[in-house]
């Protein structure tokens, strides 16, 4: 009875550091203990800026409206377009990498072309 008790004390303390860690609108001392805990992760509220922010949520609301759409050819041209843009936004935020001979080179899953999208019935 002692060791299932112990047990779940221990479940119960993970769940709270990990509601800590992954939380939002955290207290000062909660984020003191987020700090301890987690110090490098890219889960970090400063990770992204405003300006990234609201061009990923421009492109998110542009899909929504698109997909409200009752037109099946304008969705399929909208989310042809939104997913340019997705490609766009991606490709800027990755990193560019050296090559030996100095070139500049893109990652290459970023540098393969991909088909597009495929409308199935």
């Amino acid at each position: 009875m002692l060791i299932a008790a112990i047990l779940l004390y221990i479940l119960a303390i993970t769940i709270c550091l990990t509601v800590i860690v992954k939380g939002h609108s955290l207290n000062n001392i909660e984020k003191k203990l987020k700090k301890l805990i987690a110090k490098d992760s890219a889960d970090s509220e400063d990770a992204i800026s405003q300006k990234d922010y609201y061009q990923a949520y421009e492109i998110v609301d542009d899909l929504g409206a698109v997909l409200e759409c009752n037109n099946d050819m304008v969705k399929y041209d909208g989310v042809k377009s939104v997913f340019r843009r997705v490609e766009k936004f991606r490709n800027q935020k990755q990193p560019v990498a050296e090559c030996d001979e100095g070139e500049l080179e893109v990652d290459s899953n970023i540098s393969k072309k991909r088909n597009g999208l495929w409308v199935v019935k």
